[in-house]
C-alpha cells in the first residue's frame, strides 16, 4: 500500500509538467511570428523547428509554476474523492473486524492529511511569493 501511495505521489509531481509541454507541443502548426526557428536541420529535412515558449500564460515564471499547481490541485482534488469513496468501502468491507477498522481509520487519516495539504498548497505558495517579493524590495 506504502509503495502505490508513493508511485501516486510521484506521478502527481511528474504528470503537471509534462501534460503542460505536450499541450504546448501538441497544438499543430504554430503561425505566431514571436517564435523563433531554427536552421535547417544540417540539410537533412529542410525543415524549420519552432522553438516554443513554454512559459505562454504570461510569459513568466510565476504564471507558469500557478498553471502546474492550479493543474495539481485539480488532479489532487480528483484523487482524494476517489480515496474518500475507498476507505468509505474499506470501512464496510471491515464488517466489524478490528484490525481491518483500524486499517480503514488510518487511510482516513492520511487521506484528510493529504487533503489539507492541497488545500494549504495555495496558501503555502502565496506565502512564499510574499516572502521573494519582500526580499526583492528590500523591505
Amino acid at each position: 500500500m506504502r509503495t502505490l501511495a508513493l508511485f501516486i505521489l510521484a506521478f502527481l509531481f511528474c504528470l503537471p509538467a509534462g501534460v503542460a509541454f505536450a499541450v504546448e507541443l501538441g497544438g499543430g502548426t504554430n503561425t505566431n511570428d514571436s517564435t523563433l526557428t531554427g536552421g535547417t536541420n544540417n540539410g537533412a529535412s529542410g525543415q524549420n523547428v519552432p522553438l516554443i515558449n513554454p512559459l505562454k500564460g504570461g510569459g513568466t515564471l510565476e504564471s507558469f509554476l500557478n498553471s502546474i499547481l492550479a493543474f495539481a490541485i485539480r488532479i489532487g482534488t480528483i484523487a482524494v474523492i476517489l480515496m474518500l469513496v475507498f476507505v468509505g468501502y474499506k470501512f464496510v468491507a471491515a464488517q466489524g473486524n478490528p484490525g481491518k477498522i483500524t486499517e480503514a481509520q488510518n487511510m482516513l487519516l492520511w487521506t484528510v492529511i493529504g487533503a489539507l495539504i492541497l488545500l494549504g498548497a495555495v496558501v503555502i505558495k502565496d506565502g512564499i511569493l510574499a516572502t521573494v517579493q519582500a526580499l526583492s524590495t528590500g523591505n
